[in-house]
């Protein structure tokens, strides 16, 4: 199974072009412990972290390096904090393609060691990412390289590769799959805005109830959801971001315009959550549901728990929270979450024997 079980609501691309990993298909977990404490009993995680390279961005990767190989470009030309540049070293890999990237100044290094492993070239640039005017002129450079090496460059927003991004509504169309009778709320982590947008569009494609989409930002990186729930028409740049969760710094707009229209006329709402909070979710949702992820992939939650404690959405709606990434994605956070924690080493079953009974 992949995404392209869904050609036809793809980009059209012949069949011999397509890439695949087996991307998509990731499975809905009904919350045992956080969602019934509080009285849920329809809080829902779409666990994405399940996806070949451990997050969502294969889905975009699948189609944006199909749509790569269908054009004969000689170059996967891209950008990344982390989980897209991931996606695409994988997918160019397997498609045979060099893959280039520019690399956000504050990308993690676990990361950066998985685009390694699958072969590609990475240079981090400092200020790009988390600085608003470096970015600009960073990204409208590397649209200018591409011309020159007549390839398009891949960045996971509508804005730069719609046709990637294609991929990323596949996960609507699963979830109106996993769950026929509708879903009321959907909270989405929010960087750049692309996968937010890009779940709002799918449903609008799909002939289930579409849900209220939220859309969920750290304080530092307060793009959409600050302007959303302002009552404002636009996005706004943040000029610099102060927020530490890896993927969600994202100082300029991007896709943020689109994805505030689509957030508001769904009927979803903006919500702003600490780092603090984040890391605290994280841990939560390793010890209490067994879901591992990273930060990034705790933020929808935080903002859905945040949206109940004020009255926001009731408690017996249906909720759906997008995880999107491994928890094996960023190890200084997964210290953090284990820092108080040691493994022993021991000599006999008699010293095992007092170490777990003391």
């Amino acid at each position: 199974m992949s995404i392209w079980r869904f050609a036809d609501r793809l980009p059209a691309i012949p069949e011999k072009f397509r890439i695949t990993l087996g991307e998509g298909d990731t499975p809905l977990l009904r919350s045992v412990k956080i969602g019934p404490a509080l009285g849920l009993k329809q809080l829902y995680f779409k666990v994405e972290s399940a996806n070949p390279t451990g997050s969502y961005k294969d889905r975009f990767a699948a189609c944006a390096v199909s749509h790569l190989v269908k054009n004969k470009n000689q170059l996967c030309l891209g950008t990344s904090s982390g989980n897209t540049g991931a996606a695409l070293a994988a997918y160019s890999a397997i498609a045979g393609l060099p893959c280039v990237l520019a690399i956000v100044d504050t990308a993690p290094q676990d990361k950066l060691q998985q685009m390694l492993a699958y072969g590609a070239q990475l240079v981090k640039i400092r200020g790009f990412g988390t600085d608003a005017r470096i970015t600009k002129e960073i990204s409208q450079g590397l649209l200018n390289l591409a011309l020159q090496l007549k390839t398009q460059v891949q960045i996971s927003a509508f804005k730069y590769s719609p046709a990637g991004m294609a991929g990323v509504q596949s996960i609507s169309w699963e979830l109106a799959e996993q769950l026929p009778d509708g879903i009321d709320h959907l909270f989405s982590p929010s960087g750049g805005g692309g996968l937010t947008l890009a779940v709002a569009r799918g449903f609008e494609s799909t002939d289930t109830h579409s849900p209220a989409v939220h859309c969920v930002q750290p304080i530092g990186n307060n793009t959409i959801a600050g302007p959303l729930n302002e009552g404002r028409d636009r996005a706004q740049s943040c000029g610099e971001c102060t927020s530490h969760i890896s993927g969600l710094q994202v100082a300029g707009v991007i896709d943020g315009h689109d994805t505030l229209t689509a957030c508001r006329q769904s009927g979803g709402s903006g919500h702003l959550v600490t780092d603090n909070a984040v890391f605290a979710l994280q841990k939560r949702l390793a010890r209490e549901e067994a879901v591992f992820t990273e930060p990034a992939g705790a933020v929808a939650l935080t903002g859905a728990l945040q949206a109940i404690q004020k009255g926001v959405i009731n408690k017996t709606d249906k909720i759906v929270c997008l995880v999107t990434g491994s928890g094996f994605k960023d190890n200084v956070a997964l210290q953090k979450m284990t820092n108080n924690l040691n493994c022993p080493t021991v000599d006999s079953m008699e010293d095992f024997k007092k170490i777990i009974t003391s």
